[in-house]
């Protein structure tokens, strides 16, 4: 299965019912990995191997911005951001529960990606000189997926149109303006 391209990212606040709410556009990614966690148990009887757990306990979703938000991090991180605009980084702050999606292609459809529960934290705060060439730097927001109680870490679902995708992430999420209006800048 051949994939190209990641786009239309948004994530949504996880509810008690499990539900989303408070839906946002991330803004452009460059990139997008969800990395599952398994278990990786073997039973052993009669000196082979009779049975095995592969199921999955958890995970990393990494998500590479090309924007870096100050409304994102307080957001996302669970940051205070005062009037005037400075963000407080304190080490108490408790990151809040996400449900994050994004539209990939594969095999000529557009396939929307939904990961149920995840967590986020600090990203590396890397900076570099302007050099020779312009080079882009990117900000790796990196969390932890979790399994809900429901077991469903994951949801896929394949569209023929972009636009149908981004709705059915947009309905997933609670965005209910369209997908430019709710953009994190």
């Amino acid at each position: 299965m051949a994939k190209k391209g990641i786009e239309y990212a948004v994530f949504g606040l996880l509810q008690k019912d499990g539900t989303y709410k408070d839906g946002k556009r991330l803004g452009p990614v460059a990139g997008l990995t969800g990395t599952a966690t398994k278990s990786d148990v073997k039973d052993f009887g009669d000196n082979r191997i009779v049975e095995t757990d592969n199921s999955v306990t958890g995970g990393t979703l990494s998500i590479e911005l090309n924007k870096d938000s100050d409304e994102l991090y307080s957001f996302l991180l669970g940051h205070e951001k005062s009037e005037s605009g400075e963000i407080f980084y304190n080490a108490d702050d408790i990151a809040p529960y996400m449900g994050v999606g994004a539209v990939g292609m594969s095999e000529g459809d557009y396939v929307a990606k939904f990961y149920t529960k995840v967590q986020f934290g600090e990203p590396s705060d890397e900076n570099s000189t302007k050099q020779d060439t312009v080079t882009y730097n990117h900000v790796t927001l990196e969390g932890t997926i979790l399994v809900p109680e429901d077991g469903i870490w994951k949801r896929t679902k394949r569209f023929k149109t972009l636009e149908t995708a981004k709705a059915y992430l947009n309905e997933i999420v609670g965005i209910t303006t369209g997908p430019t209006v709710t953009q994190v800048n």
